[in-house]
Formats: C-alpha cells, sequence, structure tokens
C-alpha cells in the first residue's frame, strides 16, 4: 500500500462525505495511486448518524474504507492516531473532514516524496512533513502555518504589530495568515491556478488540514502529541520533525479546498490556538520563557479584548477572548 488517508470526523456528516469521494475519485484517476491506496475515517463519537452515512457509503464503495468509531471525542490527535495503527501505507495523509481535493494533488505530493528517496547527497536534509497548498472556496490561496514560536514573534502576533502596513512585512510571525502573509507573496498563481511552480516553499511549521508524512519519518520522531486535544499539534510535530532534521514544507503544485473553520467552531480554534502556545512552550522551553510567554498571551487577549469591545465593536470575538484571558489566569 503507497498511500493512507486518515480523517478525523465529528459531526461533520456531509463534509466528511465530501471530502471521501473527492479523495477517491483523485486516486482513482491516479496511475499511481488507483488501488494502491485506502482510507481510513476515525469518528470521535459523533451524534449526527456519521457512523450510519459512512456505513451505507462503504457498502456501495468499492474502494478501500475503514471506519473507526471512538467512544468519546479525545481530540484529534489522538483520533489520527488511532488511525494510524490501522494503517498499511508507506505514505500518511491527515486530511481534515472539511477539504475537497483536487486533481492530482494526491499523486503530486507522493511524487515530490518518492524523487526526494531517490536523490542523491545524504547530507542534505530529507522532506518529511509536505503540506498541501489550501485554497478557499473561491480558489484563492488559504496562507497556513509560519515561524516557530519565540517570545519575540509571539510579542509581534499577540501585539498585531506583524499586521501593520510595511513595518509588518518586515516581521517575522508565528501565523503567517495574517494581513501581510509573506507566503501569498512567494506564490505566482494564474487564476485558474494552473501554473507549475515546481519549488517547494519551506517553512519552520505548516498547518495539518492537509498533511501528508512518510511513516518511517513518524516512526523517527514520533506520532502527534495526544496531549494536546486540538490546535498546536501540527506546530509541535513539525518542530520535531526539524530536530531530526527534516524540512517541513507546502507543495504549491498540490492543491485542496478547505472550508475553513466549519469542522470546529471559531472559538475552538482561538482557546486552542493559545493553549497549544502554552503547552509547546512547556514541552519545548524552559520555565522563565513559560512564564514571559504568559505575559505576552495575557497582553494579546486583554487588547483584544479592548479591540472588540470599542473599535471593532464584536460581542462575541469579545466574549471568546474575555474567556482566554480567563483560561491564561488560571
Amino acid at each position: 500500500m503507497l498511500l493512507s488517508i486518515i480523517i478525523v470526523s465529528y459531526n461533520t456528516k456531509d463534509l466528511t462525505l465530501q471530502t471521501i469521494k473527492s479523495a477517491i475519485s483523485d486516486v482513482n484517476n491516479s496511475k499511481l495511486l488507483k488501488n494502491n491506496a485506502e482510507i481510513i475515517v476515525v469518528d470521535n463519537n459523533s451524534t449526527d448518524d456519521s457512523i450510519k452515512a459512512l456505513n451505507n457509503f462503504k457498502l456501495k464503495s468499492k474502494f478501500p474504507l475503514i471506519i473507526l468509531k471512538q467512544k468519546q471525542n479525545l481530540g484529534f490527535a489522538n483520533a489520527n492516531n488511532l488511525g494510524l495503527t490501522k494503517a498499511k501505507g508507506k505514505y500518511i495523509f491527515f486530511l481534515n473532514s472539511d477539504t475537497i481535493v483536487r486533481h492530482s494533488a494526491l499523486e503530486t505530493m507522493v511524487s515530490r516524496f518518492e524523487a526526494d528517496k531517490n536523490r542523491k547527497g545524504e547530507s542534505i536534509e530529507k522532506l518529511g512533513i509536505l503540506a498541501a497548498t489550501l485554497l478557499n472556496s473561491d480558489l484563492t490561496v488559504q496562507p497556513q502555518g509560519g515561524s516557530f514560536p519565540t517570545l519575540t514573534n509571539l510579542f509581534f502576533h499577540m501585539s498585531m504589530l506583524d499586521d501593520l502596513p510595511i513595518i509588518g512585512t518586515l516581521l517575522p510571525s508565528t501565523q503567517d495568515t495574517g494581513k501581510n502573509s509573506k507566503q501569498l507573496s512567494r506564490y505566482s498563481l494564474s487564476n485558474n491556478l494552473t501554473t507549475k511552480l515546481n519549488n517547494l516553499i519551506e517553512l519552520d511549521w505548516v498547518g495539518g488540514t492537509a498533511m501528508m508524512i512518510p511513516k518511517t519519518a513518524l516512526n523517527e520522531f514520533g506520532t502527534l502529541d495526544q496531549n494536546i486535544f486540538m490546535y498546536g499539534e501540527d506546530m509541535e510535530i513539525c518542530i520535531r520533525a526539524k530536530n531530526h532534521h527534516y524540512k517541513v514544507a507546502i507543495d504549491p503544485d498540490a492543491q485542496i479546498i478547505h472550508l475553513k473553520n466549519q469542522s470546529s467552531s471559531s472559538e475552538n480554534a482561538i482557546r486552542g490556538e493559545f493553549a497549544g502556545y502554552l503547552f509547546i512552550f512547556a514541552k519545548h522551553k524552559n520555565k522563565a520563557q513559560m512564564e514571559m510567554l504568559r505575559v505576552i498571551l495575557q497582553i494579546g487577549a486583554i487588547l483584544r479584548i479592548f479591540i472588540y469591545s470599542t473599535i471593532a465593536k464584536n460581542k462575541f470575538k469579545r466574549t471568546i477572548y474575555s474567556k482566554v484571558l480567563a483560561d491564561l489566569n488560571n
């Protein structure tokens, strides 16, 4: 088996089926992957008849589809790691349930790894983690990933300095998804996204939305950290990959539509982001840096509470960041 696609589902019945169908279509249209791939769906105890719908689809489909149901929702990393225990593929593709795989994306990514495996020069870093280019529903590029978190770039991020015109373009950012995303300038895509760029876009970390990793690499630097319920597990595994001298990159020629925030609430995403930084610093940094981080995150939460209370009045966002601040003070 060349490729195992792992999809975590939680109350996203229709979206999950759409993702599966797009992945199957892409596999079946690939000479490299046809009859050489499988899909593993791990359901995090959904209550929306996801399992029934998946089983009905499996009965009608001839594609190798494994369905695993958890008795409780133990989080994104836990579910992916459960799927990994059943995976037979040489390459593991972690794929969100709110995505649509575009033509040849999967073959393109597998081919990147196969070419990297066969290249000469052992001193060159091996390709360890490869993310697809994420697109919004209107087919514009959706930035992802960024620089590893440090006290400096987290200060720029939390103070929103990295979003300022001109100045922001010169500052490093943990999240390369703001107004001054440096990643977007590295894409030279035509309007119909058919231009081949060939060169990978290397970053410190990439998003876990559509992330491919060779199983041999996972055996070396480890699987997703199950201590993170959701958000931050992609950044953390990239830190370990880099520590083992693996490259982390985005493939500009493999494109996947991501229906952003449709598989999780924005409150979970925001609170999870802050909690993820705390966990990563606790695991990879010293105690003094951890305490300084907490202050920076508190400043970030207070600033956003002020903004959403006065300038850009938004009661929903203000409430979320009030909860974030309470989390940080506990």
